[in-house]
């Protein structure tokens, strides 16, 4: 595979995983519920998906999207929680430092999202994106045969 589209699934994946959360926040501020967040995270790994399976005929490939997931998390969930009454401010102190520190760690996505209550999300897309990137092109290939036949 190429570097491009392994960056593509990296930013897409992460994007449409984290970028939902982020409108639901923003939308709603301190209102916005840990389940309203999971749900939207989720729907938009779903309409990733979909709109894959409809447009692509070799389709994403699945655990480069995680990869984006835990590559972008970090600095999602600090935007996120911006947002909703988090407080980051601008200023080059050890503090506002060690922020910018953790978000290029990607692990420091799992910390987060068990912060913010995002871990349910995540831990469903950790196991189904791995499966999906197993099975998905055995049945996209099974698919191709069964409508060339």
């Amino acid at each position: 595979m190429k570097t491009g589209g392994r960056l593509r699934a990296i930013c897409v994946g992460g994007l449409a995983f984290w970028l939902p959360a982020i409108v639901v926040s923003a939308i709603f501020r301190e209102g916005a519920s840990v389940l309203m967040l999971n749900v939207a995270s989720l729907s938009g790994l779903l309409v990733l998906g979909i709109s894959d399976w409809m447009r692509s005929k070799s389709g994403l490939k699945w655990n480069w999207a995680l990869a984006g997931i835990y590559i972008l998390g970090p600095a999602a969930i600090v935007a996120a929680s911006s947002f909703s009454g988090g407080h980051l401010e601008a200023r080059w102190d050890w503090g506002f430092l060690l922020i910018v520190l953790l978000c290029l760690f990607p692990p420091t996505t799992l910390w987060f999202s068990l912060l913010n209550g995002m871990i349910f999300a995540l831990l469903i897309a950790s196991l189904v994106l791995p499966l999906l990137a197993i099975v998905g092109p055995r049945v996209r290939n099974r698919l191709e045969i069964t409508n060339h036949a």
